[in-house]
């Protein structure tokens, strides 16, 4: 599953870096809807980072980011996550 803002157990605020950095929503998501090049911010005030693995044991979900850090989280809980902004339609 990926994350959107409809599932999101709760949506915070927009943020708009600046660029090339492509804007993103803050949210709050369950874990379980979490998968591979999803964005989470599992230290508050940093970017966010990019899930690339998601691994299930018993009740422990662990998630890697794109450096190969892991965090541990309970299967029930909710998360700081983010939802990146759409990509833009070019003009041709």
């Amino acid at each position: 599953m990926c994350l959107t803002l409809a599932n999101a157990a709760a949506v915070l605020d927009h943020l708009n870096p600046a660029p090339p950095t492509r804007g993103y929503t803050r949210t709050r998501h369950h874990i379980g809807h979490l998968g591979p090049g999803d964005l989470w911010r599992p230290v508050e005030g940093e970017h966010p980072r990019t899930v690339t693995g998601v691994h299930r044991r018993h009740d422990r979900i662990i998630l890697a980011d794109q450096q190969g850090v892991a965090f541990a989280y309970s299967s029930a809980s909710v998360i700081s996550t983010a939802v990146r902004d759409p990509l833009p339609v070019s003009r041709r």
